[in-house]
């Protein structure tokens, strides 16, 4: 009996090394195309991928440094005088300094000479300076705490759910602002999201790849979120509290093995359904370009590009953005850090809401952490 076995021992053995070492080569087969694991970006708009889990939760956080106003003398402000809000929104436009020559109707002349604002916005301060009267000082002060107020810190808290299927993902949202100096330090609710996009790849050595989609934001947050929306202009639909946002998306992406190339263009409806900003609607179109480096197992090194173009009522988004950064990405997480700077001049907001903080430019620089895990 030992004989027939001696012989047949190699042959089994030689049989079930044949099977080994066909195995990874027909899962590879069987398995998704690895194109596009490591597609996801820090602030663009990303294609549809497979990102090897159906379920998933996830964190994004980021912080930036911001000129703030004064609270506690613009609150006494916004609290004393009908109308006050409409002037602090004009104040952004003006040089304090210049102010504290002229007389209180002079003052009043300038601010409603302000292209940015609204025919209501100077009935509004009209009725400001009536019940100020001549306390020129008053208003002056107030203008230069608006344009150069103390340094504090903005920061955004984004816990989020996915769901991934073969050619659609879905993605809900629930951001949290943050806003911290000397003072104090307080928290405020941002608006909730919903993202649903659908796409899907072609080819192998080299892939390309077309997603479409929609964002939409529902105006769940409080005033004081406006903080992190103008220190992060990009993000702003998050964070205006008194706008709901639908932002059509188009992604068209490129895998050629070690380098992946995405570009996208998104148009951001902004519509007012509470409180009384300056501007009924806003509108921009939104744009990015991505190169990521893919080279390495289970790292992407990535440089994004993001521009926003003033449409309707938007002059202060007219802006480019650099994000540089670096992720590890596996099946079931993800994690990442990079940083945010603007490469045009910081521009004055429009779109500033006095009721909570208010400042006229985003943040010099944003940073960002983020982490995603599933199964």
């Amino acid at each position: 009996m030992r004989a027939p076995f001696n012989a047949a021992f190699p042959r089994l053995t030689t049989l079930i090394a044949s099977a080994l070492m066909a195995w990874p080569a027909a899962a590879a087969d069987d398995a998704p195309h690895p194109a596009f694991k490591k597609s996801r970006l820090f602030v663009n708009q990303e294609t549809e991928q497979d990102s090897g889990r159906t379920f998933g939760f996830g964190l994004d956080f980021s912080i930036a440094p911001v000129r703030a106003a004064e609270q506690k003398a613009v609150q006494t402000f916004l609290d004393s005088y009908e109308g006050s809000d409409d002037v602090l929104a004009a104040a952004q436009y003006i040089d304090a300094e210049e102010l504290r020559s002229l007389t209180a109707d002079e003052i009043r002349a300038k601010l409603k000479e302000v292209p940015e604002i609204s025919d209501d916005a100077r009935e509004g301060i009209d009725q400001a300076f009536e019940a100020v009267g001549g306390d020129t000082a008053l208003v002056a002060d107030l203008i230069e705490i608006m344009q150069s107020g103390e340094t504090a810190v903005t920061f955004s808290l984004e816990p989020y759910f996915e769901l991934d299927f073969d050619y659609v993902d879905f993605r809900l949202s629930v951001p949290l602002a943050g806003f911290s100096s000397d003072a104090d330090t307080d928290f405020a609710f941002g608006n909730l999201g919903l993202d649903v996009r659908g796409g899907g790849a072609f080819g192998n050595t080299l892939a390309f790849s077309i997603t479409g989609g929609l964002e939409y934001w529902i105006p769940s947050a409080t005033s004081r979120a406006n903080a992190v929306a103008l220190s992060n202009l990009v993000a702003s639909p998050r964070f205006f509290h008194e706008y709901t946002t639908m932002i059509p998306y188009l992604v068209v992406a490129g895998d050629l093995k070690y380098v992946q190339l995405q570009g996208s263009v998104a148009y951001d409806i902004m519509v007012a359904v509470k409180g009384s900003p300056i501007h009924d609607t806003i509108q921009f179109l939104h744009w990015g370009a991505s190169l990521a480096i893919t080279a390495i197992p289970y790292v992407a090194i990535s440089c994004e590009f993001t521009g926003l173009v003033p449409t309707v009522n938007a002059k202060s988004v007219d802006s480019v953005f650099a994000t540089t950064g670096l992720r590890f990405a596996a099946s079931w997480m993800d994690l990442g850090l990079g940083f945010q700077i603007p490469l045009t001049d910081e521009p004055s907001s429009d779109a500033a809401s006095a009721a909570g903080v208010s400042f006229g430019h985003p943040a010099s620089f944003n940073a960002f952490v983020t982490a995603v895990f599933g199964f």
